[in-house]
């Protein structure tokens, strides 16, 4: 167990702290891009969405994502990896909730491109974190488990629309995505306060 897991018990508190900071945005990013999946069927009923337009709008996000990453890249270099980190989660959890807002499908649209702007952003300054802040022999192992955090924010997603969403409806959905991503942007401030610019 200790030659699994050893690395973390090493770690600084730096580390540890950034860490924690990418993985709760990688989680919360993964909760809110996951719940249109888990309410698409409310969603096409209300707004009259088509396959087409439907399944459109997920592309959306992901050429959103692409382009957010460049930006916030250039954000992270410009103004600090924190400071777009902090950024690009408030960015996601407005799209999102803002989601909750919308009456046609082109609003729909562009709230689902701004998640995708934060989304890609997240991932590049929450990397770039990461990258810096551990060092290279551990540096796979942490962005690895990074990456698991998507999976933990699928089922936290699933979690959030299986109890808001019979009460409440879809648009409730969406209003909730926004509170544990304002949290974990909250948490960043102060967990990454010491982490390299």
């Amino acid at each position: 167990m200790n030659s699994i897991y050893g690395w973390l018990a090493e770690a600084s508190g730096e580390q540890k702290r950034t860490l924690l900071a990418a993985f709760l945005g990688f989680m919360l990013d993964s909760m809110d891009v996951m719940l249109y999946a888990l309410v698409l069927g409310q969603v096409q009923r209300e707004l009259h969405l088509s396959a087409a337009l439907s399944g459109a709008m997920v592309s959306a996000t992901l050429i959103a994502a692409a382009a957010g990453g460049v930006g916030f890249g250039w954000i992270a270099d410009r103004f600090g990896r924190v400071r777009a980190l902090i950024w690009s989660v408030l960015v996601y959890s407005v799209g999102t909730a803002l989601c909750g807002f919308t009456q046609t499908a082109t609003q729909l649209m562009l709230c689902r491109v701004l998640l995708g702007l934060g989304m890609g952003g997240e991932w590049a300054a929450g990397a770039a974190l990461v990258v810096e802040t551990w060092p290279e022999r551990h540096r796979g192992k942490a962005l690895a488990l990074v990456q698991s955090a998507w999976a933990v924010g699928y089922s936290l997603g699933a979690a959030v629309v299986a109890l808001v969403m019979p009460r409440f409806g879809w648009r409730a959905v969406f209003f909730a995505g926004i509170l544990p991503a304002l949290i974990s942007a909250a948490s960043s401030a102060t967990a990454c306060w010491c982490a390299p610019a």
